[in-house]
């Protein structure tokens, strides 16, 4: 099939669609890739457009390419991420799901985790952490999904902080539906593998958020918070304040009733950073 866009009328009050301001994207193995190319500066005018459609048919293109591992860096090599910034910026929610969903999928690649902090990617992602209304749990998860894949880069764990990222993924911490927390609480936890964040993270409160996510019984949740607690018990300041949060008894927990021996080993290996066990390490992070 052809996936097609037009400039229906746009800056020029017509509602007829014009031949010449099309732009046709073969489904083969280049069309996305030549198209960016070829039509970058046209299809960031879509991108700009007030039209909530042209914008979606936009962000829903560059979505489904990225989930593609071969089409992910070549997306971003030729300025893909131009195309998503002016989609980030939407007053449509669903525009700004499937950008993030598109910076989810383009950050699995290590060498855009580089290429994606430099151009920009971060604060269009700490944006989408930040976006405010209705309906934005399915954008908040998915841009903190994209800034844990981010984060797994030693550098990118430094720039996230400085862009403001570390405070919005605490409150989103805290969401009541459970896919937005994990993210948030994933993102934290890769984050906290730095010896500065681990300090920020606790002292913008993100300890009780993720003691609570360790807390419940839902085993995603269980897993991402062992692993957090795992890397923030490092820090020596920290353990005094997750003991105080009773972090001892809810380790003790999960490592008594949670079906996994991950979420276990975890939940072992930050017990015994407080002090409870003789065994030490110096955290992990999530790939």
């Amino acid at each position: 099939s052809i996936f097609t866009l037009c400039a229906a009328g746009m800056g020029s009050g017509e509602s007829k669609r014009r031949e010449e301001d099309e732009v046709e994207i073969e489904d083969d193995d280049e069309g996305l890739t030549d198209t960016l190319r070829t039509h970058l500066t046209r299809l960031i005018a879509y991108a700009e457009s007030a039209d909530v459609s042209l914008q979606q048919e936009v962000a829903e293109k560059l979505a489904n390419e990225a989930v593609k591992p071969e089409r992910q860096q070549q997306i971003v090599e030729v300025g893909g991420l131009k195309l998503l910034l002016p989609l980030t910026e939407s007053e449509d929610t669903e525009v700004q799901r499937l950008a993030a969903h598109a910076l989810a999928n383009l950050s699995v690649n290590a060498e855009n985790q580089v290429l994606m902090a430099a151009e920009g990617g971060i604060e269009m992602l700490v944006h989408l952490v930040k976006a405010e209304g209705e309906n934005c749990e399915a954008v908040h998860r998915q841009a903190s999904k994209a800034l844990a894949n981010l984060g797994v880069n030693s550098n990118n764990k430094e720039l996230i902080s400085k862009a403001g990222g570390i405070a919005p993924l605490i409150e989103l911490a805290k969401s009541r539906n459970m896919s937005v927390s994990v993210e948030a609480i994933a993102a934290l936890a890769n984050l906290a593998v730095n010896d500065n964040n681990e300090v920020e993270i606790a002292e913008l409160g993100g300890l009780a958020p993720i003691l609570d996510g360790a807390n419940t019984d839902h085993l995603d949740l269980q897993s991402q918070s062992a692993r957090a607690l795992r890397n923030l018990s490092v820090n020596e300041g920290n353990k005094e304040k997750i003991i105080a949060l009773g972090g001892v008894n809810i380790l003790k927990k999960l490592i008594r009733n949670c079906p996994s021996d991950r979420v276990r080993t975890q939940a072992s290996r930050a017990l015994a950073n407080l002090g409870a066990d003789d065994r030490r390490d110096d955290g992990e992070e999530k790939s």
